[in-house]
This record gives structure tokens, C-alpha cells and sequence, in this order.
């Protein structure tokens, strides 16, 4: 059975047993901050487990896309390689949520299994927690199960992170059969062997706890049944292979990387280079469709991660291409289930290639950083400099250790990991936000759209159960025109107003994993309590500059795709008053006539004053009609689509200009690169796009009277102010470069032999450094050695004939002298200079050089 017939089967039994199909959420949990990636098919469905929004039905179903790279009990992403680990895979999952419980949930998985999938009952087995004995008895009572083919684990107790929905836990695991690899000649489930005989192909979970931040332990509202069964796992299964590498999912992929590697993957090194490769593939081209962009925290620093293993595991094989080389095979596998791998195919090639071609630099430089950290004489590398070392350069761990070993030296192992450690809280806490807790707050209606005004009642207040006069804090309303900030734009602010009071609205925003709206509020008057009623008055001046810029961001969009192509990916945006902001995935600068045409094209879409339209459409309606949708944007069934006159058409769920003509005028005031393959485009419109003609205007007037030309005459007087600027810089330079140099270069150097390798250094006060070592290496050396000059703010080394042929490396010995006085230097074999940060210390930079020649002569 093909993995394609797998997913439609499992969700065609579950349908014609009163299930509702849901859609594929995105990997990115828009409503969860406790997580940085989807890590379970149960969290879309979180709000509905948790009471804080209606399920469309008690009983669902779907097939999710979920990523695990930051760890849930261990690091996912060494984790693979085995044969059957992986960063991203899909879960087919069945609820009920307050329906049906345990009975009807093992009875389901086990007329799934043995009857729609037709797997051998005697060789199924089902854990259970030890204290679970209701599922204990199900198990043995209703479908007959012996109970020695019941395993008690305590592992069985299950939950998606540090707070919500949480039970108790029971799984379905597949017998291959003996032997086992292992080596026991009997095991079973219950030895958790981590053999290759059994597999666990269904977790059903019983929901019944939400537990809090301080550790307790609620009863949720209603008791939910949450499973999960890997598709990968079952795949493998139901194709009678014992590694999912070997199923329909990964064959393709692992045929591909081996058809371009020239190095041996027949072995088990080979194997699980391949098989890392294949696995990283899947889940780094998954992260770019849901818009993450490789990065140093959080969500990029993952997939930055992913990448960079992957290309570690190349080179042993010799991989040519990289991940890169993979995509057409992953769209050939996966693009008909998800569309979003072909729409979005040289997006992932260019993201890949960009950051592997980044990382073969970086890795280089990184090596040469070991070693300059051993050439110093520590006996072992620290646990933060090994980190250091790998997060910054890549550098693996057992490749430290190994080079560290020829050296007679060690690395700090435990330092690492805990450095390591400290990195994955850091990327946690990058999407933790502080607020109302979702579960105890009724939704807020929004009618911005419509009116700026409306009369409300305060549904909830925090912190306490008021907020007097001359304190802060957060007010959720029953029915509020404030627009809260999503989608790039900023939250509305005003005031809310009462017969006994006021208060002034700072900013708004959504409550993660609700319908609710948060205002941020200062108390001028009065008390602000709930069931309080109050009118809402949002600042119209702020709210109409956030909409003009917000259409002109629309427009902008519509004109780079006119001017760059249809290739141009939206990567994010900011929203507001007073500027706004694109980001746009492009693999170079844009050059001024590009950037005129497209700040062209939108200045002339305003001119038209185009209609704005916004209608509610079903989300693959509203796609096929040429809407554009974000990468990383969570959209509901039905969405909005905001229209100007044909020409530009968006999901967007912001606020806007009623026609384009409303904006005035839009000025891009900068183009510039944010990250490999991403760049920005700030952009002001209406009243800032005139503040930015009158600031412009008024300092090219200045540039004027101060150079006694026409305004129009301002850059070529500039030019040539500068090119007589640089005429003078040369002429100094020559008179400084003058016969004293040379009388001190020939008459003040010290010769010294270092081994085989002559070394002539001098300590200069003043002087071109580069100009003294070309004389040194000429004059003393005859150009065989090692010259080095020193002075007060600049270093240079040269290296020539014997020493050049021995693997001296001139760029390796300005960059180590120059960090010994605390600045940086670099340069080619032959030449290389650096600064001097400490001039104090420049004795110890000519003894780090002498060091390395010393060594380097053992």
C-alpha cells in the first residue's frame, strides 16, 4: 500500500464514522507561544482541547505536517540517521473532544489496523501506563488483547510542552518479528529495547489534565482523545520494511543524493549520510514554505542548524549539489499532497544554496579559529569556545575532539553541552509572551472595519480586579473597533471614556490562542473594572497614516513582482504610522533603475485611485482567484481579500484606504539586505512621504548655497570635491613614504632564525606597515622568510620562499598577532595585515608570530 493510499484511507474511516476532515495547519503554532514549531498533529486543535474556541465538530480528524528540531526529550536533529528519526514528518491523528473516550477510542485503532490496514493481529501489542487501568482492561476485555502482550511503561504519559492539554497514554506497536538488533533473542515492548523488531505506529492519548505554569494539574473542560500515528512508520509497516528510509516516502530521495555522492554510501557511515541528508531535505524545504529564514535564534537558528548538518553529512559522502540538488525529487515525492513545495520550488533552492555556500565559508574559518585557539598552548578547549566554535562556524563537536587529540589536547564535552543547552532555552524563550490566560477569556467582536467608535462592556482587567486612576495595565473588551496588531501592521491605540472616568489606549493586540483582544491602557480618571461599560474611540490621524501605509505596502508588493518577476516571496512586512517596511526573498541588490521603476509603478496605481475591495472568500477560492497569501501567515477556512481595482489582490486581514488614491504618494527611502537572499525595502507614504520631500528638499538647498551652485549642479561638484579630496590623500601618502622609511627598515630590523624559516620584525612609531615589510621581506630576506612590522595601530606580515613552501600562512599569523592585542587581521598567504588594538601589547602579537614559526619548525 503506497504512503498516498495510507493518508486518504485513514481519513476516509474516520469521515464514514462521523468525523470531520481538517485542514493541514501550518508548521509554524501562530497560537501557541510555548512552542517554536507544530511538534504534534494536537496542536492546531489546542484552542478547541482547551475551551477557548467551538471545534466545527466534537470528533475530528487530519493528517498534520510536524517538525521537531528543538527537542521534546532529546535533540531531534541528531537523532537522525537510525531507521526511523526524524526532524519532519506527518502525523494522522483522530479527537474527540468531549465525545467519545477510551472504549471507542482502542476500539477505532484496532478495526483501523486489522481491518482497513489488514495487519496480523497476533502481532500487535499495546503499552499502557501502569496506573491506567481502564485502558487495561479495554485492552484485554473488549478487544481481546492477552494480557502478556500488554506493556506497562512509564513513558506512557503524554504532553506538547511545558503547559496545556496533557494525559495518560496508550500505544500500538508492530511485531517485525526475530531477530532483533538488539542481539536478545526474546524481547518485547516492555524491555524498550531500541531494537530494530518493534515499532510504535500509534500513540492514542487520553487527555484529561491542562496543566498550568506553576505545575498543576486542572481537569480540562471536556475529556479529549488526542492520537498519533506516524505516516512514515506505517508506511513502513504496510510496505514490510523495517526502516522508513526504505519506504515510498524516502527511496526517491535517497537514490538522489546517492546518484550525486562519489563517496562510498554502501556502508553504515554512507547509509546514515544519506539518510540525514534525506530526512533534512524534508524538514529544511518545509521550514522555508512556512517563511522561516535561516538565522542565529529561534525558528532560523533551526533550520540554520538543519542545514548545516546536512552539508557536514555531504562532504563524507562526497554529495554533490547538497540539499539543493534534492528539491525536484522532494516535489516529485510530495508536491501533488502539498502544492506548496512546487509553488514555492526556487524559494527553497535559492534559501538552500545561499546558506550551504555561507556555510563553506564559515566552516573554513571556523577551522582556522581551532586552530589558533590550540596554537595557544591550552590543554583543552573550553566548553564555550568549542560552542562558540559550533554555533558560530559550524565547526562539529567530534571533528573538535579529533583535531584536538592530534595536538595532545581535549575539548570540555559537558561545557559544551551545557552551552548547548543554554542556546536551546534561549530559542524557546524567543516566542514565550506574557498575557491573559486564553481559557479564561470570552472573545472580543471587532467592528474596525466599519466605524472607529463603539460603545463596549470590559470584559476582563489585569493585573487585579482593577485599575485605578494613574495605573497601567490590560483590558479586554466585549465588542472593540481597535485594531490589534497582526499581519506586520501595528495595534490601533485611543481612548476608552466613561460617565466617571478615562483612560488612553497605548497599543492593541491579539491573546495567543483565543479570539480575544488585549488594550494596553493608562488610567487617567476614574476605575476601570469588569462589566464596566465604556466607549471605544480609536485615534483616526494614527489609524488613517497605518492604512495608507499598509495599501501602499500592498501596491509595493503588486509593482516588485511587476519589475522583478512573479518569483518575488513576501518574508515579512512592518506596518506603520509613520513608515513601513517589505521584506522580500531576491538574491541581490536591486539597482536604481529597478528601484525608480518600481516606486514608478506604485506612484502610478495611486494616481489611478483604484477601488479598494474586501470580501470574505473560502480559502481555496480565494487562492485560485490570484490572491496572494504570506508564507508564515495562519489562515482560517475563510479569509479576506483585500482588492484594488484588479490590479493588487491579497489575503489581508488589515486595514486599508477605501481607494489608492487616499495614500498621496509613496517614496522608497531605502533598499538594502537583511540576511542571505532576503532584502528590505522601507518605504514612507501620505504626510510622511511629504515630511521626507521637505527634509530632502531642504538639505539639497543647504548642499547648494554651501558649494555657491544650482541645486541641479549639487552632485557633480560633490564628485569632484571628492576625487580632489583623494588626489591630496595620495600625495600625502607619498611624501610619508619617503627615504626615512627605508633608512629605518634596513637599519633598525632584527634577523633572527626560527628553524629553518629567517624572520626579520620591526617595531615601528610611525610609517605605512605595508610599505616596511615589502622593504624587510626584499631588503633582509631577499624574498625568502618570514617579515614582519609592528606598528602602533597596524600589523603586516609577508611570507616567501622556503617558509611559503612549508605552510606558513601569512593571513593565519596577522589574524592570531592581531587578537593577542585585541583586534582582528587577515589576509592571503603570501600577505596579510590586521589592526593593533592594544598598542601596549604589541610585544606579544611579535611573540605569537614567533610561537607559531617556532611550532611550526618542531
Amino acid at each position: 500500500m503506497r504512503s498516498t493510499e495510507i493518508r486518504e484511507r485513514f481519513l476516509r474511516f474516520f469521515e464514514a464514522r462521523g468525523h470531520t476532515r481538517l485542514p493541514n495547519a501550518s508548521l509554524i503554532p501562530h497560537d501557541d507561544p510555548s512552542l517554536l514549531f507544530t511538534v504534534a498533529g494536537m496542536v492546531p486543535l489546542k484552542p478547541y482541547i482547551s475551551g477557548t474556541r467551538t471545534p466545527p465538530s466534537p470528533n475530528l480528524c487530519s493528517v498534520q505536517k510536524v517538525f521537531r528540531g528543538s527537542g521534546l526529550k532529546y535533540d531531534d536533529i541528531s537523532s537522525v540517521g537510525d531507521a526511523y528519526h526524524h526532524t519532519f514528518f506527518e502525523m494522522l491523528g483522530n479527537w474527540s473532544i468531549g465525545g467519545y473516550f477510551k472504549e471507542q477510542a482502542i476500539a477505532y485503532a484496532w478495526e483501523l489496523c486489522t481491518g482497513e490496514f489488514g495487519l496480523d493481529p497476533d502481532r500487535l501489542w499495546a503499552s499502557i501506563y501502569p496506573d491506567d487501568a481502564v485502558s487495561e482492561r479495554i485492552w484485554r476485555e473488549q478487544v481481546g488483547l492477552p494480557a502478556e502482550r500488554i506493556a506497562r511503561l512509564t513513558d506512557n504519559w503524554w504532553a506538547a510542552g511545558d503547559t496545556g492539554p496533557c494525559g495518560y497514554d496508550s500505544e500500538l506497536y508492530w511485531d517485525f518479528g526475530a531477530p532483533c538488533s538488539c542481539g536478545r533473542p526474546a524481547c518485547t515492548p516492555q524491555d524498550e529495547c531500541g531494537g530494530d523488531r518493534w515499532v510504535e505506529i500509534w500513540n492514542l492519548v487520553f487527555m484529561e489534565f491542562d496543566r498550568q505554569a506553576d505545575g498543576s494539574l486542572p481537569l480540562l473542560p471536556k475529556p479529549t482523545v488526542d492520537t498519533g500515528m506516524g505516516l512514515e512508520r506505517m508506511t513502513s509497516v504496510l510496505q514490510e520494511v523495517r526502516s522508513d528510509y526504505d519506504n515510498d516516502l524516502f527511496v526517491p530521495l535517497m537514490a538522489g543524493f546517492r546518484s550525486r555522492s562519489s563517496g562510498n554510501t554502501d556502508g553504515p557511515e554512507g547509509q546514515r549520510s544519506l539518510r540525514v541528508l534525506s530526512d533534512h531535505l524534508r524538514g529544511a524545504a518545509f521550514l522555508v514554505t512556512a517563511g522561516v529564514v535561516p538565522g542565529n535564534e529561534g525558528r532560523g537558528y533551526v533550520l540554520r542548524r538543519l542545514v548545516r548538518n546536512a552539508a557536514l553529512y555531504g562532504r563524507r559522502i562526497s554529495a554533490q549539489g547538497g540539499l539543493g540538488a534534492g528539491v525536484d525529487d522532494l516535489t516529485a515525492v510530495l508536491g501533488e499532497v502539498y502544492p506548496e513545495l512546487a509553488d514555492n520550488r526556487d524559494l527553497i533552492e535559492r534559501t538552500l544554496r545561499q546558506e550551504e555556500s555561507a556555510f563553506e565559508q564559515t566552516i573554513g574559518e571556523g577551522l582556522k579559529r581551532l586552530e589558533s585557539v590550540l596554537s595557544g598552548g591550552a590543554g583543552t578547549v573550553s566548553g564555550e569556545d568549542a560552542f562558540r566554535l559550533y554555533d558560530t562556524h559550524g565547526v562539529p563537536l567530534e571533528l573538535m575532539v579529533e583535531i584536538a587529540a592530534e595536538r595532545g589536547a581535549g575539548v570540555d564535552t559537558a561545557g559544551f553541552a551545557a552551552a548547548m543547552e543554554q542556546q536551546r532555552a534561549r530559542s524557546q524563550a524567543a516566542v514565550r509572551r506574557s498575557g491573559f490566560s486564553a481559557s479564561a477569556l470570552p472573545p472580543t467582536r471587532f467592528v474596525g472595519y466599519d466605524t472607529l467608535e463603539a460603545d463596549s462592556v470590559v470584559a476582563a482587567v489585569a493585573p487585579g480586579d482593577e485599575i485605578a486612576a494613574g495605573q497601567a495595565g490590560d483590558v479586554v473588551l466585549d465588542v472593540s473597533p481597535f485594531y490589534a496588531r497582526a499581519g506586520g501592521q501595528v495595534g490601533d491605540s485611543g481612548r476608552l471614556s466613561w460617565d466617571a472616568g478615562e483612560a488612553v489606549v497605548l497599543d492593541t493586540e491579539p491573546v495567543p490562542g483565543s479570539d480575544s483582544r488585549l488594550h494596553r491602557v493608562e488610567v487617567r480618571s476614574g476605575a476601570l473594572r469588569p462589566g464596566q461599560g465604556v466607549h471605544a474611540a480609536v485615534d483616526p490621524v494614527r489609524r488613517g497614516a497605518a492604512a495608507r501605509h499598509h495599501s501602499a505596502t500592498h501596491l509595493l508588493n503588486r509593482a516588485l513582482r511587476e519589475v522583478l518577476g512573479e518569483g518575488i516571496v513576501q518574508r515579512g512586512s512592518f506596518v506603520g504610522p509613520d513608515h513601513t517596511t517589505f521584506d522580500f526573498s531576491f538574491p541581490r541588490a536591486l539597482s536604481r533603475e529597478e528601484i525608480a521603476a518600481v516606486e514608478q509603478k506604485v506612484n502610478d496605481a495611486i494616481r489611478r485611485d483604484l477601488q479598494r475591495t474586501a470580501e470574505l472568500m473560502a480559502l481555496p477560492d480565494a487562492r485560485a482567484s490570484g490572491a496572494i497569501a504570506l508564507l508564515d501567515e495562519a489562515y482560517s477556512d475563510s479569509v479576506r481579500v483585500v482588492d484594488f481595482g484588479g490590479w493588487s489582490r491579497e489575503l489581508c486581514g488589515g486595514t486599508h484606504v477605501g481607494r489608492s488614491g487616499e495614500i498621496g504618494a509613496a517614496i522608497i527611502v531605502d533598499e538594502s539586505s537583511i540576511g542571505h537572499g532576503i532584502r528590505r525595502i522601507t518605504m514612507v507614504a501620505g504626510a510622511a512621504a511629504e515630511r521626507r520631500w521637505r527634509e530632502v528638499g531642504d538639505a539639497l538647498q543647504a548642499a547648494a548655497r554651501a558649494l555657491k551652485a544650482p541645486p541641479a549642479e549639487v552632485p557633480a561638484r560633490v564628485r569632484a570635491l571628492q576625487e580632489q579630496v583623494r588626489n591630496q590623500e595620495r600625495e600625502l601618502r607619498t611624501a610619508r613614504h619617503s627615504a626615512p622609511v627605508a633608512a629605518i627598515s634596513t637599519a633598525a630590523a632584527v634577523l633572527e632564525d626560527t628553524g629553518p624559516f629567517r624572520f626579520a620584525h620591526l617595531m615601528l612609531d610611525d610609517g605605512d606597515v605595508r610599505d616596511v615589510v615589502d622593504r624587510l621581506f626584499s631588503e633582509r630576506l631577499q624574498g625568502d622568510g618570514v617579515a614582519a612590522a609592528i606598528g602602533p595601530r597596524q600589523l603586516a606580515v609577508k611570507v616567501g620562499g622556503g617558509a611559503l613552501a612549508a605552510g606558513v600562512d601569512a593571513g593565519t599569523l596577522v589574524r592570531q598577532a592581531s587578537e593577542r592585542t585585541g583586534a582582528r587581521g587577515g589576509g592571503r598567504k603570501e600577505f596579510a595585515q590586521g589592526g593593533v588594538g592594544d598598542p601596549a601589547r604589541r610585544a606579544d602579537a611579535l611573540d605569537t608570530i614567533r610561537g607559531e614559526l617556532l611550532r611550526r619548525a618542531a
